[in-house]
């Protein structure tokens, strides 16, 4: 009875990617002509852009908004790239070359084309464009529903939130459409990272003054138990014969190019940013707002900002990738947090900036 109950549902399973499968299809020939727009989406919009250029632009005008987007979207990051670690599901262009490459299976009656964006080298379960966007853009309309509210009463706050949810709605699909036009995902990884996304974002919400008034040593804690959490994954991985690394073994296999594939879209090296920035935010803790100092203002936010990601880009660049994995993985675990740790005490800069101003 078990191994029957086994079976309907990997059929169930199957059947649902071959029908998935030819949504991409559908995506690539009708939505050819916003091509640009599909590739913007999925270039800029990604998680690594996020923490590297959305998140600090955000930042520029509110440090509550800079600190409640580094804060849950490094939690949000942080279990997608630990969800692929532990179970890499397969993504819809290793699917259709694994079809066509098995002699027994019926072939797929399907043809995708394949992109330099096409070759994530991570599973595709869940979305972490789709899970990491949908959690910025409600942050971002939540704050601006408050401004709008406080500075703009000529107008009911029913019809701004009619106009916000409108605007996530189609920006939220336009990110599934990028993702389904490249054929980086199936249509249900793009829908449950939305709704994880969600789920994590109300849940973080509901907990912010807790999670904020933590101590710095809980956060360490933490984030030493995600990294023996990995390392387990990896060790009983092996000892049951399963390939920790099966998805950037696909993605070797199957993209028509290896020179599209990234070392920073690795899962290894997704883990080592998004723990880096988990670290970075415990560092930070407790957060405190500074009651003293002045409301800086956003020019003397936007050059600190600017000088900030400046020295992080030239970081990026100097990134040691010809001295092996662990050296790889350490420099970037450590500039990430760096960068958090950096971003989350802004308004501490800012205000010593001030103090040494007024001396």
């Amino acid at each position: 009875m078990e191994k029957n109950y086994r079976d309907l549902a990997t059929e169930t399973y199957n059947n649902l990617l071959n029908r998935e499968i030819h949504i991409n299809e559908w995506a690539q020939e009708r939505l050819s002509l916003a091509e640009p727009l599909w590739r913007f989406l999925s270039v800029f919009l990604e998680p690594g852009s996020l923490f590297n250029l959305i998140i600090p632009l955000a930042g520029i005008c509110s440090q509550s908004l800079l600190t409640h987007l580094v804060y849950v979207i490094s939690l949000v990051s942080g279990l997608n790239s630990l969800t692929k670690w532990i179970y890499p599901e397969m993504r819809p262009l290793w699917r259709l070359r694994e079809g066509f490459a098995d002699d027994v299976a019926s072939r797929p009656q399907v043809a995708l084309a394949s992109h330099e964006l096409s070759c994530e080298t991570s599973g595709g379960q869940p979305c972490a464009h789709s899970m990491s966007f949908t959690v910025l853009m409600l942050v971002l309309t939540s704050y601006l529903l408050v401004y709008c509210r406080r500075n703009m009463k000529w107008c009911s706050i029913s019809t701004w939130r009619i106009v916000a949810c409108g605007l996530i709605l189609s920006l939220v699909i336009a990110m599934w459409l990028s993702r389904l036009y490249l054929a980086t995902e199936f249509l249900h990884q793009c829908i449950l990272g939305s709704y994880f996304g969600m789920r994590i974002l109300n849940c973080f919400e509901k907990n912010m003054n807790f999670l904020y008034s933590r101590r710095c040593i809980w956060g360490i804690i933490l984030v030493a138990l995600l990294i023996g959490l990995s390392v387990g994954v990896y060790f009983i991985k092996l000892h049951f014969g399963i390939d920790p690394h099966w998805s950037v073994r696909q993605a070797f296999k199957w993209c028509p190019e290896p020179t599209y594939m990234r070392h920073e879209g690795s899962p290894i090296f997704l883990l080592a940013r998004d723990f880096g920035n988990i670290l970075g935010i415990s560092l930070s803790l407790p957060i405190t707002k500074l009651k003293s100092s002045k409301k800086s203002s956003i020019w003397r936010r936007c050059s600190i900002i600017g000088a900030l990601e400046l020295v992080n880009y030239g970081l990026r660049l100097a990134t040691p990738k010809q001295y092996g994995r662990f050296a790889f993985l350490a420099y970037e675990f450590t500039r990430s947090a760096l960068h958090c740790l950096a971003l989350m005490k802004l308004s501490h800069i800012l205000a010593f900036k001030q103090k040494i101003k007024l001396k």
